[in-house]
């Protein structure tokens, strides 16, 4: 073969070469476009499954981080005297002491727990307060339980000048903690909270006063008590008041109010020129069932 001829066969070559490098044939443009497309789906199907859970994830954790948010831990632990209320209280107030005497240690149990407990800074007006009702209320309990059976709370001596407990390494009656604690946070409507065993007393609810609850709970249980006819008798024509209105009449004239001034804010019916007829008597008898 001449140098031409090899020249002209070489040049042929390299131009056949060239062209298959630079304009790739139709079948090999498709194998390269299956192979990418084999190999991208995984990928795709990744991200898209990553792009649905995540907002799934940041749920859940949102949720649990509100959870813990709004959790709030009790100034005392009610759970024993929220049981004994649920058990032995009666929707009417009434309470089964005869039942709850057999359940006194437990009941000397959540005692204890008020005895123990020591007031801080941390405390709001409205923990303080609920705390003192169910001391009152839960060593009423007591009182009746160790005297039980009882006719009425006056028949035993001194109910509420003897002092039988301590809080606080203090001991006290619940005279002290009604007149010497309660009364002095000026709020007239704890006189429809404590309960003192009888008849004509505000009903025993079957829950605890706490400090987020007090505001309604006192509101409603001073409405029912108020309206109900057999504490207070109010007509267009005539009223005559439970005499707890009497005994602590000064508490309920605070801030420039009268006492029918107070009453009318939860009465139904309104005490305006109706002509007084006194007080109703005070039924002493046991609130048991």
């Amino acid at each position: 073969m001449s140098i031409k001829n090899i020249f002209i066969t070489n040049k042929s070559n390299s131009n056949i070469q060239n062209k298959d490098i630079s304009k790739p044939n139709k079948h090999t443009l498709n194998h390269s476009f299956k192979m990418k497309k084999t190999t991208l789906l995984p990928i795709l199907l990744l991200i898209n499954f990553l792009a649905f859970s995540q907002p799934s994830i940041n749920k859940i954790e949102t949720s649990n981080y509100s959870y813990r948010s709004v959790e709030v831990k009790e100034k005392v632990d009610y759970s024993i005297w929220n049981s004994l209320l649920s058990m032995y209280v009666k929707p009417d107030g009434f309470v089964d002491y005869k039942s709850l005497k057999n359940k006194e240690a437990k009941l000397d149990e959540f005692l204890a727990i008020l005895s123990n407990t020591k007031i801080n800074n941390d405390w709001t007006t409205n923990d303080k307060i609920a705390y003192w009702i169910n001391v009152y209320n839960a060593f009423t309990f007591k009182l009746i339980v160790k005297n039980y059976p009882v006719s009425s709370i006056k028949d035993i001596d001194n109910p509420w000048k003897t002092e039988f407990f301590k809080i606080d390494g203090e001991s006290m009656s619940l005279g002290h903690v009604e007149h010497k604690i309660l009364r002095k946070f000026n709020e007239p409507r704890i006189h429809f909270a404590i309960n003192c065993a009888s008849y004509s007393c505000p009903r025993v609810i079957q829950i605890p006063y706490k400090g987020k609850n007090l505001d309604r709970l006192l509101k409603r249980q001073t409405t029912e008590y108020i309206n109900d006819r057999k504490n207070n008798e109010i007509t267009g024509y005539t009223y005559k008041l439970s005499k707890l209105f009497s005994w602590f009449g000064g508490d309920f004239k605070e801030e420039n109010q009268s006492i029918t001034d107070f009453i009318n804010k939860y009465s139904k019916t309104k005490i305006r020129n109706q002509k007084s007829k006194g007080y109703v008597q005070y039924d002493w008898r046991l609130n048991s069932i």
